[in-house]
């Protein structure tokens, strides 16, 4: 099987859905190399740096503008709320079980004296 995928997708198989893109091999010489991707090396390095974080910014900014996403959050944060309270359940449950047994356990063990 991993003979026929090496020389390409088999008739008959799904091609791949995700996109991508080869963009070469990095520079060799490193002060070529960007320092900030996305943003041009002709830029002093405070204005790259103030450039790239504006991005940054932007870019997390636009995610909870997203109305799934907030819905998302929303939903995350009912999940969490309810497996919370199921937790609490539990442990008010075990608590009060261990404190049940122990009290059955004192009784016991001062009927056995007598």
């Amino acid at each position: 099987m991993a003979a026929l995928w090496a020389m390409g997708t088999p008739p008959g198989a799904a091609k791949l859905a995700v996109r991508s893109m080869n963009m070469g091999k990095p520079p060799e010489d490193p002060s070529k190399k960007q320092q900030f991707p996305g943003v041009s090396t002709s830029f002093l390095p405070h204005e790259a740096d103030q450039i790239y974080t504006d991005r940054l910014r932007n870019e997390a900014a636009a995610n909870y503008k997203n109305p799934a996403t907030k819905q998302w959050f929303k939903e995350h944060r009912r999940k969490k709320r309810d497996e919370e309270k199921m937790a609490k359940i539990y442990r008010d449950f075990r608590e009060m079980s261990r404190s049940r047994s122990e009290a059955l356990l004192a009784a016991g063990a001062v009927a056995s004296t007598r």
